[in-house]
């Protein structure tokens, strides 16, 4: 896809602001810019940037899946990002990276690495990350600091922000992701300016304190960062090297922080219990977390988040009766936090009790209709029950109104298949593919759906869908061709 007259130059505004998060591409050089967003680029062209770079960045680096990590730190962003003046439709996730870093990209795409939550020692610290990151879509940073220099495609644009974003991750990948990418065409010159960091910390206060966060939050985690620098940490983090934090800015950021009289709102334990699981899920050896999470109740007998860590540290290990027997006590001390129900349903079904899994979720969702973790948790456990048509009418329902992501789509696949629905199946699975970047996949298997089906409204329907893949594919085509001739020269 092309884009004409006025637009033909912002394409890649967003490559400055990402290259400051990921020095290890500084040698990349880049036009001067010029400083009017709108002129640069408009909210539309970050919109289709955002969505490119985010289906490609799906085929580099492992995101996580799960639900209520997902729904956590998509609730904290939109709980900051109603602050922050923006109309953007922001978009949080969490990259599977023990590393501590964040970055953001046009659109309102905000990605954090799991090292970094693990690392934040409350919610305030956490927020002041995620506000600063807001911050930068915000005030416009990205559109303001860069312009191509020549017409580029919205593919290759999205690309080339995808590579930049993943020397973050792997220097050397991102690397050769570029240098296949740029194809040949015009170097780019980095120019970002501290500026922009700075206006990113002020605005970030401002909304953390709008939100009901401690403002201190920010400049304190900046500064224990900086002090692990300081004192010869053997790795330094990621985020200092893509957000350089000096002592003037956190100073600054005290300051300011300093001006607001106000009473935090108190840490209900979502970010412990999130941070718990977050900690379970890319940890390797369960058995050493099992004993550091029973070393902290014996620290602290009252921190359920820590039972709770025990718990899914347990069932990782296999021991799933020790596992239910702390999560029935939690459940019976805190019947209303909802991680408890999914866990001892998630237990349930380990234990080989679907039946009584199923009936903890259904209770769970006349609770909390509508939410997504629990839907999927009870289609999957429906669909290991062979309740195919019950997975499949629970899962068309709740797609109808709420999220849609290409997890639901693989378990909506499921479902079809089950009911004997072949040519649905097809068309679930060709979306699951589309939305993971994997566009020749899609194509063949939607294919096989209409040749599949008689069916006059799903004939049009995936026909129209058809023509989005097949576009798609030639846009992905003409930047691979590119990439073909750079690697040639």
């Amino acid at each position: 896809m092309r884009v004409g007259g006025a637009r033909r130059r912002p394409l890649l505004a967003a490559l400055t602001a990402l290259a400051l998060w990921t020095p290890a591409l500084s040698a990349v050089e880049l036009p001067d810019l010029g400083t009017s967003a709108d002129r640069v680029m408009s909210p539309a062209d970050e919109a289709r940037i955002g969505a490119e770079f985010f289906r490609s960045l799906r085929q580099h680096v492992e995101l996580v899946e799960d639900p209520e990590l997902q729904a956590y730190i998509r609730n904290l962003g939109y709980r900051l990002a109603a602050h922050s003046g923006a109309s953007t439709d922001f978009r949080f996730f969490i990259v599977k990276d023990p590393r501590i870093n964040a970055f953001a990209a046009p659109g309102g795409y905000v990605g954090f690495n799991a090292g970094l939550i693990l690392e934040a020692r409350n919610e305030s610290e956490l927020a002041g990350v995620v506000a600063h990151e807001i911050a930068h879509v915000s005030q416009r940073h990205i559109a303001r600091s860069s312009e191509a220099a020549e017409d580029m495609s919205l593919p290759m644009a999205a690309s080339i922000i995808a590579a930049i974003l993943l020397g973050g991750q792997d220097p050397e990948l991102g690397q050769a992701a570029l240098a296949a990418t740029m194809a040949g065409g015009t170097q780019y010159r980095i120019d970002f300016t501290r500026a922009n960091e700075a206006e990113a910390d002020r605005v970030g206060i401002d909304m953390l304190a709008a939100a009901g966060f401690d403002p201190e939050g920010m400049p304190r985690f900046f500064e224990r960062l900086q002090a692990r620098d300081r004192l010869g940490a053997p790795v330094v983090p990621e985020f200092l090297r893509t957000h350089p934090v000096t002592l003037s800015r956190i100073a600054d950021s005290r300051n300011r922080a300093a001006s607001y009289d106000i009473e935090a709102t108190e840490d209900h334990g979502d970010f412990h219990h999130a941070r718990a699981k977050l900690r379970v899920l890319i940890q390797e050896d369960a058995e050493s977390l099992i004993e550091r999470y029973r070393t902290i109740l014996g620290e602290q007998d009252g921190a359920s988040w820590a039972r709770y860590g025990l718990a899914l540290a347990l069932a990782e290990a296999r021991q799933t009766e020790a596992a239910l027997t702390e999560i029935e006590q939690l459940r019976r001390e805190h019947p209303q936090r909802l991680a408890y129900r999914i866990a001892q349903a998630r237990l349930q079904r380990l234990a080989d009790d679907p039946a009584a899994a199923v009936a903890t979720y259904r209770a769970a969702l006349e609770l909390y209709p509508g939410n997504a973790s629990l839907v999927r948790y009870l289609a999957q456990t429906l669909l290991d029950q062979e309740r195919a048509d019950e997975a499949r009418t629970l899962l068309r329902d709740h797609m109808r109104r709420h999220d849609r992501g290409p997890a639901f789509y693989r378990l909506l696949a499921r479902a079809e298949e089950g009911g004997g629905h072949a040519a649905r199946r097809d068309a679930a699975l060709a979306e699951f593919h589309y939305r993971t970047g994997r566009t020749p996949e899609a194509i063949r298997l939607l294919r096989r759906a209409l040749d599949g089906t008689e069916d006059e409204a799903l004939i049009r329907r995936w026909q129209a869908r058809m023509e989005e893949y097949r576009q798609r594919a030639m846009a992905d085509e003409q930047s691979g061709a590119r990439q073909g001739s750079s690697q040639a020269r």
